[in-house]
């Protein structure tokens, strides 16, 4: 399906899930590299890192689920499509 047929509503959101997962990966990022420049006796910190993770994950996971349900609707977008299609040459070619 070309982009420009993609509604706008869909392409907010695919850009949305996209721009979401970079920044994500940049907190991933830090978190990694707080955890390598903290000292192991900081325990407090280390569980706080601990959280972060965990809430990156579960936001990353969300996200998954999104961008699936999205990848989805646009197949059945274009199922539907495609049986308006053959139904429309259909009659045409009856008519």
């Amino acid at each position: 399906m070309p982009l420009s047929s993609t509604p706008p509503a869909e392409a907010l959101l695919a850009n949305l899930i996209h721009v979401l997962r970079q920044d994500l990966g940049t907190i991933e990022t830090s978190v990694y590299c707080l955890n390598l420049i903290s000292d192991a006796k900081q325990t407090r910190t280390r569980e706080f890192l601990r959280t972060i993770e965990q809430q990156v994950e579960r936001a990353a996971g969300r996200l998954s689920a999104a961008s699936a349900e999205l990848t989805r609707m646009k197949a059945q977008r274009a199922e539907t499509s495609e049986a308006c299609d053959l139904t429309n040459s259909v009659t045409s070619a009856v008519t």
